[in-house]
């Protein structure tokens, strides 16, 4: 039936039991225990024999949801199937318990029973007593799907409020899977034979010998594999190194919950932990406090070093970073260094050496800015012209990495923000809502839009912080030097000049073939063997 007959028998006297629909149900809890599970099996049966017991409806296939968060549909598989169903006309009705089983969302609830109502189709809340197919149904429903979400809300605040105090009195919370423990009642206890790999990983890095992505190889060495029978990942490592409880420490209050609809989580700084020497029956420790602070005396070092080696611009990546391919398999070349020289690899020789690519060419950075001076002094027959194209180019690349897209994206998240905020303020000037109900979701929107709107401000002032006209100055005194690039390729120009770089292994004993190809028009072929230029195409051409 259509929703105009369906409200035109409803207004003539009749009762929603004495109209011929087909109905399903929708069942969710939002843990997995055994009581719950029991409770959902009940809510099935409940449903199914209701339904059956009418004989003017035909029952649908019933959808349900074990152990999923009611705050947000997104992970709700049968409930997502349930609406697209809906929506692709195979039943009438929902039958469910509650608003606050459906969503936690007012919006959310709102938006999906509009969603479902366009195409005849209605949701019966019964112990809300709340029937969407009935013209007031949208005022009762956007009261109580409010008053859920406030619940929700509370929900969080009280779950906050507990986490906090257990953080206080030391007691661990978290997961279980934390390598050389189990947990017991909120307190650690030692699995000796894990714990002894914990203190191999310590006693390995602290050498300063190895990085952390070696570790893994030298426990393999050993025999030490992971419970998968797997070698053990940097993440693992990592995680273990920089883990505080193995020193004995108590480490809590590492994220804090933005928002309890989303879950959206902020992680903090580190001064704001909660971190101190636990007592040794809460968290005992496995290694040496002496040996913990080392080791990540080691870690940190060498991580602001690898930031100091990072080249700025371009988002931080290397001037030749996803322009260098291997001929071969089609893969880019990733960076290395090898004896302090800046080096290129094919990404699966990197990973698997010859196993992976047996036509790896190592391609130094040295040998390809030699390449491109070699080329750009060639293709000086007209200087000035080409020097002018070449910085407009530059500048046109800066002003790609200015953010634009993202400019656009918050400006049209603002736009969204706006119109729904006018829709909600549509909603209170026909009391369909609340003053308190507006109020709340209208601050709601105004924490949004000063959000995106100060990300807003931040992107357009990054944008026209540049100063183009310096930057200019800046790569024409470079560039009219006759290309005497005593530091290397500037980043700028390899950016702007250069389109991709193709590498063919010719022969076993190294020989290859670079193809050079420009954003200009122009290919070049150049004979590399082990770092040194062996041949180059000969009267390039500027593009005209």
């Amino acid at each position: 039936m259509d929703l105009f007959t369906i409200r035109r028998e409803l207004m003539a006297g009749k009762s929603i039991y004495d109209l011929p629909l087909r109905v399903t149900h929708y069942s969710r809890v939002s843990t997995d225990k055994e009581q719950q599970k029991t409770s959902l099996v009940n809510q099935d049966t409940f449903y199914e024999q209701k339904i059956l017991s009418i004989p003017n409806w035909t029952l649908v296939k019933g959808y349900t949801d074990n152990g999923i968060t009611g705050t947000s549909t997104k992970k709700r598989n049968d409930f997502n199937e349930m609406i697209e169903d809906g929506l692709n006309d195979k039943f009438d009705l929902i039958l469910t318990k509650e608003v606050c089983r459906f969503a936690r969302n007012t919006l959310d609830t709102l938006q999906i029973t509009r969603q479902l109502l366009s195409k005849g189709i209605g949701v019966l809340f019964e112990l809300d007593n709340i029937n969407t197919l009935e013209t007031e149904g949208e005022l009762r429903l956007t009261i109580m799907a409010s008053l859920a979400q406030d619940e929700s809300r509370r929900t969080s605040e009280r779950t906050k409020f507990g986490f906090a105090r257990a953080i206080e009195k030391g007691r661990v919370l978290g997961n279980d899977s934390i390598w050389g423990y189990k947990k017991d009642k909120c307190k650690l206890v030692i699995i000796e034979e894990e714990a002894y790999i914990v203190r191999r990983i310590y006693e390995i890095y602290s050498t300063g010998k190895i990085g952390i992505r070696k570790v893994g190889d030298e426990l393999a060495k050993e025999g030490i594999l992971t419970k998968e029978g797997k070698k053990f990942a940097y993440s693992t490592v990592k995680s273990i190194l920089t883990n505080s409880k193995y020193k004995g420490f108590y480490c809590g209050g590492k994220t804090q919950t933005i928002d309890f609809i989303s879950k959206q989580k902020a992680y903090l700084d580190k001064s704001e932990w909660t971190e101190y020497k636990a007592e040794e029956d809460i968290v005992p420790a496995i290694v040496d406090e002496k040996l913990w602070d080392k080791c990540n005396s080691i870690l940190n070092r060498r991580s602001e070093k690898a930031k100091s080696d990072c080249k700025s611009g371009y988002d931080n990546k290397y001037k030749y970073s996803g322009k260098i391919f291997c001929k071969k398999d089609g893969n880019t070349y990733w960076r290395t260094l090898s004896r302090n020289k800046e080096l290129w690899q094919c990404a699966l020789y990197k990973k698997d050496g010859n196993k992976g690519c047996k036509d790896n060419v190592n391609l130094y950075t040295k040998s390809l800015d030699e390449i491109l001076k070699n080329i750009f002094n060639q293709l000086f027959i007209n200087k000035k012209t080409f020097v002018d194209n070449l910085i407009n180019n530059c500048v046109d690349i800066l002003k790609d990495f200015s953010s634009e897209d993202d400019i656009k994206k918050k400006e049209s998240e603002l736009e969204v923000l706006n119109k729904e905020k006018k829709k909600l303020i549509n909603l209170f000037t026909k009391d369909l809502i609340t003053e308190k109900e507006f109020e709340e979701a209208n601050n709601e929107y105004n924490g949004k839009i000063e959000v995106i709107k100060t990300q807003y401000d931040d992107l357009v002032k990054l944008r026209d912080s540049r100063d183009n006209d310096k930057i200019q100055d800046k790569l024409r005194q470079s560039f009219e030097k006759d290309l005497e690039f005593y530091n290397g390729m500037p980043d700028e120009m390899v950016e702007a000049i250069l389109d991709k770089v193709t590498v063919e292994k010719l022969t076993e004993d190294g020989l290859a073939n670079l193809e050079i190809i420009l954003n200009i028009g122009t290919t070049v072929n150049v004979l590399y063997k082990k770092g040194k230029i062996v041949n180059q195409t000969e009267d390039i051409k500027m593009a005209s």
